[in-house]
């Protein structure tokens, strides 16, 4: 850790070994448990601590190992992240290209995500299609209703601050034509109000920029399974 050796326990060690071997891909609990504890039936809680000692060994970079739901657990090696977009220590390789609306597969979650900074749409982007799940990425409002996507979201991530329409005038809009939508807000200059509002409207979640990637996977799997 900056240039000087850290001490972890062997488990530990070893579960950092799957996770690297991985290369940024998820890791389920059952092959932590069949490549960490080979042949021994071991509780679930002690997952949970070598995790959580892993973490504490790797000090303010702990946060790169993300919890996904239901699905285990993933180590995002890339730090890098632009200003004002998700978190430094939770950074993720920008992908090449975005605003791209992939062709949807129904055996996949279907997220549209409106934002008008194009950094937080790549490292967005590239963070929820790791995990899985196809992405439509917009940079407002009137993009998004002219897109070609005809498949409703499962979930809406949504600046507030969007050129045009507001992000919260989308949600009224939204609610006036009957579709309630699955909706998780993100914002940069957020205040109570704003927030009150968006959560009284029925959004799921209400996060403040910059975003943590577990925060906006915990957001996002909230609202697909609502």
């Amino acid at each position: 850790m900056d240039g000087r050796p850290r001490e972890i326990g062997g488990r530990a060690f070893d579960l950092l070994m799957v996770l690297l071997r991985h290369n940024g891909g998820i890791v389920s609990k059952e092959e932590i448990f069949d490549e960490v504890w080979p042949s021994m039936v071991v509780e679930e809680c002690n997952l949970r601590f070598q995790i959580g000692s892993l973490r504490r060994a790797l000090g303010d970079h702990g946060d790169m190992i993300k919890t996904i739901v239901r699905r285990g657990y993933m180590l995002v090696r890339d730090d890098t992240a632009p200003q004002g977009g998700l978190a430094p220590s939770l950074g993720i390789a920008p992908q090449p290209t975005i605003d791209i609306v992939e062709k949807v597969d129904k055996d996949k979650p279907y997220i549209v995500l409106i934002d008008d900074d194009d950094g937080v749409r790549r490292a967005i982007t590239g963070l929820l299609r790791s995990v899985g799940h196809c992405v439509g990425s917009f940079p407002s409002v009137k993009a998004y209703e002219e897109s070609d996507s005809v498949h409703r979201a499962d979930c809406l991530i949504l600046d507030v601050g969007l050129p045009g329409q507001s992000g919260l005038d989308f949600q009224t809009e939204l609610m006036k034509s009957g579709l309630r939508q699955r909706i998780v807000f993100i914002s940069g200059n957020a205040d109570i109000p704003m927030s009150v509002r968006a959560m009284k409207a029925g959004a799921v979640e209400f996060l403040t920029k910059p975003v943590r990637h577990q925060d906006l996977l915990s957001a996002v799997d909230m609202a697909i399974n609502a």
